[in-house]
């Protein structure tokens, strides 16, 4: 084993006639490969974790830190939490102040500040993802042909006219407009799991053609048959969603594909059953605040934000909300339809978020709590 102060070339074999080339060791013993490991498995631990983790339990499931000084395990831990935390991974330390229903305090990862933002592309940069799939779709024995029409058929969603293959679209040397979908690098495995619904859907979005199927709602799970003018699908926070005009909501809603069942489309693919509306931009739409959700019937709401839910005040509840603030005390009124969000995030607050207005909102507050509180009774 190489001494603290020793180089990497003292601390493995040097390379040479008859030599083996042997991995050289971390500052704690193992390889560079055990810790490359130890570091991904500390990651996917605190993703899965559904609490925070202490360090007492990230001790148990790593020998790196299980040495027979206590003090040199911690500190190994801590030089990984430190690449991590330089590697762009978010690690938050959670106190028991912090979280009153922990009894020690433990580490979880910021997923909201984990996830890569969202790519957005303009006009320009499409016809600059069109020439170069060209180029690698041409190239003799390649992998690519499958990827590139898949990502083309996307791009050709909104093209003033659509053609009818991939390739034509690299034949008809047409910049496309702006496109309704936005899409995230696709291999062709997870391509092909996304099954004959992505594959309808995909269609109906093409030919604007209407589509019937079975949707799940999130919450409660029941299901029910909607007719949907899909204007979109597009990609977001690791999930795909149709985005159309809802026949039986009679608005435009999204959905999840992973949660339509039964979806087909009508026929008569030449015969286009609807018009998108001029403007409508899908990605503006998916990126809607929740607070503007409209999945039950309305009702005007006020509440009242302290200085502890300041980053809650500042997120969009809709263009008729209106907000008044006095010290570091934000009250918002505006009309609520969305309230299982609402009462999820008056929730997690923990009394940062109190309402002031909205009688169907603090009984369903009301039942959530004595829902909990007959739980863990």
């Amino acid at each position: 084993m190489a001494k603290p102060g020793g180089t990497r070339k003292q601390a493995g074999a040097r390379r040479g006639p008859g030599r083996r080339v042997v991995a050289a060791p971390d500052e704690d013993g193992g390889t560079r490969g055990d810790r490359s490991k130890r570091l991904l498995d500390l990651v996917m631990l605190l993703l899965r974790a559904r609490t925070p983790v202490t360090y007492r339990e990230v001790r148990d499931q790593f020998p790196g830190y299980q040495t027979a000084n206590a003090e040199a395990g911690l500190r190994a831990f801590e030089r990984d939490k430190a690449d991590l935390l330089e590697l762009g991974v978010p690690i938050r330390y959670i106190t028991p102040e912090e979280d009153d229903s922990l009894e020690d305090g433990g580490y979880v990862i910021d997923l909201k500040r984990f996830r890569l933002p969202e790519v957005r592309l303009t006009a320009d940069e499409v016809s600059a993802l069109v020439l170069a799939a060209s180029v690698a779709r041409a190239i003799p024995g390649g992998a690519y042909p499958k990827v590139v029409d898949l990502a083309l058929r996307k791009l050709a969603f909104d093209l003033p006219e659509r053609p009818d293959t991939p390739i034509e679209l690299f034949e008809s040397g047409r910049a496309p407009s702006p496109v309704l979908v936005h899409f995230p690098p696709v291999r062709a495995a997870a391509a092909e799991q996304l099954g004959e619904t992505f594959a309808t859907l995909e269609a109906a979005t093409r030919f604007r053609k209407r589509v019937s199927m079975t949707y799940q709602a999130a919450g409660s799970g029941s299901t029910s048959r909607r007719d949907v003018d899909p204007y979109g699908l597009v990609y977001r926070e690791a999930a795909w969603y149709l985005v159309g005009w809802c026949h039986l909501r009679r608005e435009i809603r999204s959905f999840r594909v992973d949660r339509i069942h039964d979806a087909a489309m009508a026929p008569k693919p030449k015969s286009p059953d609807f018009e998108r509306p001029e403007g409508f931009d899908v990605r503006t739409f998916i990126n809607r605040s929740p607070w503007t959700f409209t999945t039950e019937p309305v009702e005007e709401i006020t509440l009242e934000l302290s200085a502890l839910a300041a980053d809650a005040a500042n997120e969009d509840f809709g263009a008729a909300a209106t907000k008044t603030t006095v010290g570091d005390v934000v009250t918002v009124t505006f009309p609520c339809g969305n309230p299982e969000f609402a009462v999820s995030r008056i929730l997690a607050a923990k009394g940062a978020i109190v309402v002031r207005a909205g009688a169907r909102l603090r009984q369903r507050l009301a039942d959530e709590l004595a829902a909990v509180a007959a739980r863990y009774a």
